[in-house]
């Protein structure tokens, strides 16, 4: 019992609104912060700034890759097409073979797991709009083994079942 309730006391939880806190500078804080590996699964990916810190990353010598919703990757605004040609593993989960009459599932996700250290997750898409125009959330997650573990796991399933864009 003491060890359960001291994991809890451990985990530390940060919240974060994009219409008074920016949630973009957070996430390429948390961009900006990683040393090894940056693992990302989002849905929407339109955001110059969000690119350059993932580009940024690269240079520094950070693994990073990403995980988008196919349909979303086509979007005229979607950097995914420009991050796969700056050299960016990027890969799509193309759900239209499980299309249901004219319902498409979709690759909803919005986490970033940093280092195996902290995770980032909440309804922010990283776009201009999310940012701008919408109320959403990012969360980041702490000192939390089992959420870091749950959400890598995640992260790798999708990239088991994407491909490459």
């Amino acid at each position: 019992m003491f060890f359960v309730l001291l994991f809890f006391i451990s985990a530390r939880v940060e919240v974060f609104f994009s219409a008074t806190d920016g949630c973009e500078d957070k996430v390429i804080n948390a961009i900006n912060s990683a040393q090894r590996e940056v693992k990302i699964a989002v849905y929407s990916f339109t955001s110059r700034e969000i690119s350059q810190a993932v580009l940024d990353a690269i240079k520094r010598g950070v693994s990073v890759r990403i995980v988008v919703d196919g349909e979303q990757a086509k979007d005229r605004f979607s950097k995914a097409g420009y991050l796969a040609s700056q050299g960016v593993n990027i890969k799509v989960v193309d759900y239209t073979p499980r299309r249901k009459k004219f319902l498409v599932p979709k690759m909803h996700h919005k986490f970033m797991v940093v280092d195996n250290k902290f995770v980032m997750t909440g309804s922010f898409n990283f776009t201009a709009s999310a940012e701008e125009l919408n109320d959403e959330n990012c969360v980041f997650i702490y000192d939390d083994e089992n959420a870091v573990k749950k959400f890598s796991g995640e992260f790798e399933r999708l990239w088991r079942i994407s491909t490459t864009y």
